[in-house]
């Protein structure tokens, strides 16, 4: 008995190994598809999800898989990351195996656009953005009214708060400037409408005129291309440290992988 259950347990050790193996082998697959459609430096991250992997091959259909790539350059933002789920996909086996992966499409797939907050201050010329929600009280004093509050769920606008350390009368300064994120035709608009020097855990008022250089420095647009797989951006959100532009598309090929401007 002592002998078979070792039996029974080694078999399975090997189907793990076999499937575990065999899902490595599509997702590097699919990876080096991906990397050569998005110019990439190195392939990106493919996660089928699901066990086990070999009965879902065989069937020709996953339930989801999980796709990341960074480093994506879409002037004038060269370090974005990309990111998109697909779920509900159909990819015969024998496409799988072979490479050919251009057939192979998805029911539904949600997709992403970060774009962090280094990569936005070099493009508007400041080294050390960065980019946070502001509080509900800075909301209420600085943006309009019906501003949705920094818990509010996902929709084409989001209050930001960014800070920024500048040349103040000969000195390095840091300020606080609170604004608007808006989405609108994939392009993702940042309107400060106050900016204010960080003091002892608060901010202080500043000259009208350099206030409103200020203001037309941080306030600015930035189209961070299309969505993968032609997922069309809906949704914009603030993150600490990056601002993220999100969407959703139905029955899409892996050939609409490609992001751009």
């Amino acid at each position: 008995m002592r002998k078979l259950i070792i039996a029974v347990l080694v078999v399975v050790a090997l189907a793990v190994a076999a499937d575990f193996g065999a899902a490595a082998f599509a997702e590097h697959t699919v990876a080096t598809q991906m990397r050569q459609q998005l110019a990439l430096r190195s392939d990106p991250s493919v996660r089928i999800n699901g066990f086990p992997f070999l009965t879902q091959a065989l069937a020709g259909h996953y339930t989801a898989i999980d796709v990341q790539a960074t480093g994506v350059s879409v002037d004038p933002l060269h370090d974005l990351d990309v990111e998109a789920t697909l779920h509900d996909v159909d990819a015969p086996l024998a496409e799988v195996t072979s490479g050919d992966v251009h057939s192979v499409r998805a029911a539904l797939v949600d997709g992403r656009v970060r774009i962090k907050d280094t990569d936005l201050g070099r493009a508007i010329g400041i080294e050390d953005l960065r980019i946070q929600q502001p509080s509900d009280q800075e909301i209420k004093e600085l943006l309009p009214a019906r501003t949705p509050a920094s818990d509010a769920p996902h929709g084409d606008r989001a209050p930001v708060r960014m800070v920024a350390t500048t040349d103040l009368v000969g000195q390095r300064t840091e300020i606080v400037g609170i604004g608007l994120i808006q989405l609108t035709g994939g392009v993702v608009r940042i309107t400060v409408r106050d900016v204010r020097l960080a003091q002892d855990g608060g901010s202080v008022g500043l000259p009208r005129a350099v206030r409103q250089t200020l203001l037309n420095t941080l306030s600015t647009e930035v189209k961070p291309g299309q969505l993968p797989f032609a997922v069309t951006p809906t949704k914009v959100w603030v993150d600490t440290g990056s601002v993220v532009v999100e969407g959703t598309a139905s029955n899409v090929s892996l050939n609409q992988m490609r992001t751009g401007g």
